[in-house]
């Protein structure tokens, strides 16, 4: 499944997880994992088809060859052991056998990776868009998994996001080329589905246009993926407007033909991070969002608000139930604040078993008692009646068990990922905090929280940063661009700090992680995919810098990308 962008991803069901911009759903077992009647399978990224799952690593912002900018994909091939990292493979556009092409400064290649078996040979492939900070121009390169990994490289026109699915339920991948908000500056097709199989000359099945007939907006600035009907196949969700201004958003229902737009303008204001899976055990997905507010740059500014909308025949229904900080009213979090970013960061998976989804929500703002900015995470249990606080749990660094302490800036819960670890049938949290110190100050970490029957445990908490592999923490220096670190793992356009880490689990819970990080930016972004076939997982985290008020100090932004992130640097970084 496709990976998010930004960092979203969508359970369909408490028994399965659709990446809605997160590369690959997890699993324990290679390729498909099976699913309940009337839901669809979901692929492991297995590029050489040896059983176990593998590694990619974006690195937009990476030097090669000493061109800056110019973007590299990591790959670590999955064993036995979990990642071969000494088998680690590193393209990008000047690697001989792909484009073989000199490296460009500003492409940024490798941004918005999907991993799919795109043209249906049994081993999973690998889609990256190719972008520049001058004109905008974007394009995508698929590089296709073989025997012995990733070769070649088909180009396609257009791509500014990237996002796969099974749209018309006939078993093959999809791939959807997004384009610069609905409409691409030189054709005006809009977003495009290529329905699979594809071809090595990059020729679709058959293609389709979501179209450029949008009313007042300029088209989708958001677009979220998951199965909200309950009938196997993935749907669309999409979020207008202009500039700033948000309008509504447009839902896209998956049928034998295809995606088919329905009117959903009940569903407004929202941002483009949310979660799709099944909180109340009906049997169809419900969408879960964050309310922006009409004026998207304002959010920031707002209290954050949660919108669910329940999932039925006909898609997202249009009564929502609202989730504040406030309504909780949790021991453990101060009082509902402007900053605390709650709802920024979504994550979903039934977590204690007991056949409901359950919602992660970070608060990569919330302080703790006079220490600003520290972070925490709430877990909210599904039931017959959907999401309650009845059983939540609050998580922070200040809660026993969990290692270090809350410091000024940590936004402990900016990044948050679902995924069996373990391999003891419950999925665990994983949890970034941009701001952690480390070798470096600020570096950053994640936490891995343990799922169990009882939700999630504060024993045997993993926690590692950037040195545990000795990952590059410093990348390109932003001297003409306000941009710092590799982007490794990162999906914004340029002027959009990033960088990433990567890390996998095993039979005994989480090993390593490589999280690149500029040293000083303060943050990163966080997603995960399955790393071998005993249901491990890796994860990127990715972030923006931004300001709390009109003439308040810079602050960060944090929230989940699309895709899997791997821990040796590309070359040339």
């Amino acid at each position: 499944m496709a990976t998010d962008e930004d960092v979203v991803m969508f359970p369909d069901s408490s028994q399965r997880v659709l990446a809605v911009v997160a590369l690959a759903a997890l699993a324990a077992v290679p390729l498909a994992c099976d699913s309940p009647p009337g839901k669809a399978k979901q692929e492991v990224p297995d590029f050489n088809g040896d059983g176990y799952a593998d590694l990619v690593a974006p690195g937009t912002l990476s030097t090669v060859d000493g061109v800056e900018r110019a973007g590299a994909v990591s790959v670590v091939y999955g064993s036995r052991s979990g990642p071969a990292t000494e088998h680690g493979q590193v393209i990008s556009r000047a690697t001989k056998g792909t484009l073989g092409r000199l490296a460009a400064r500003g492409t940024g290649f490798g941004d918005s990776p999907v991993a799919r078996d795109l043209d249906g040979d049994g081993f999973t492939d690998l889609a990256v868009t190719v972008s520049t900070d001058i004109d905008d121009r974007h394009g995508t390169v698929v590089l296709w998994g073989s025997s012995t990994g990733l070769s070649g490289g088909t180009t396609l026109p257009g791509g500014w996001g990237l996002h796969g699915g099974d749209f018309d339920g006939d078993g093959q991948a999809d791939l959807l080329l997004g384009s610069y908000y609905g409409s691409d500056r030189r054709d005006g097709d809009g977003p495009t589905v290529l329905y699979g199989p594809l071809s090595r000359d990059g020729k679709a099945h058959r293609k389709d246009s979501l179209g450029t007939d949008w009313g007042d907006d300029i088209g989708p600035r958001g677009i979220l993926v998951g199965d909200l009907t309950g009938d196997g196949r993935d749907d669309l969700v999409t979020s207008q407007g202009f500039e700033e201004m948000q309008e509504h958003g447009r839902f896209f229902k998956g049928d034998e033909d295809g995606l088919e737009q329905h009117a959903s303008d009940d569903i407004n204001s929202y941002s483009s991070n949310g979660v799709v899976a099944d909180f109340d055990g009906d049997g169809y997905g419900d969408l879960v969002v964050r309310d922006v507010g009409m004026v998207s740059e304002d959010s920031e500014y707002r209290p954050g608000e949660l919108r669910v909308f329940r999932g039925s025949d006909s898609g997202p229904g249009s009564r929502a139930q609202q989730i504040t900080q406030e309504s909780l009213d949790l021991p453990g979090l101060d009082e509902q604040a402007v900053g605390d970013g709650f709802g920024d960061v979504l994550a979903a998976a039934d977590v204690n078993g007991d056949g409901y989804a359950d919602l992660a929500i970070g608060l990569p703002g919330e302080d703790t008692g006079q220490v600003p900015d520290t972070g925490a995470v709430v877990l909210l249990l599904g039931g017959k009646k959907g999401l309650t606080a009845s059983g939540a749990q609050v998580i922070s660094q200040d809660t026993p068990g969990v290692p270090g302490r809350g410091e000024q800036g940590d936004g402990f819960g900016s990044a948050l990922r679902t995924g069996d670890l373990n391999h003891d049938g419950h999925p665990d949290l994983a949890v970034g905090a941009p701001g952690e110190n480390g070798t470096v100050q600020k570096s950053g970490a994640v936490w891995i929280l343990n799922g169990t029957a009882n939700g999630l445990s504060t024993a045997n908490v993993t926690s590692f940063g950037p040195a545990a592999l000795g990952a590059p923490e410093k990348g390109y220096d932003g001297t003409d661009l306000d941009v710092q670190g590799t982007y490794f793992g990162g999906n914004f356009t340029a002027g959009e700090d990033g960088c990433v880490a990567a890390a996998r689990g095993g039979d005994n819970g989480s090993s390593s992680c490589a999280l690149p990080n500029d040293g000083g930016m303060n943050g990163w972004s966080m997603t995960a995919a399955s790393v071998a076939a005993a249901a491990s997982v890796l994860f990127a985290i990715s972030y923006r810098r931004r300001k709390t008020s009109p003439s308040g100090p810079a602050k960060t932004s944090w929230w989940l990308t699309r895709f899997e992130r791997e821990p040796r640097p590309p070359v040339g970084s």
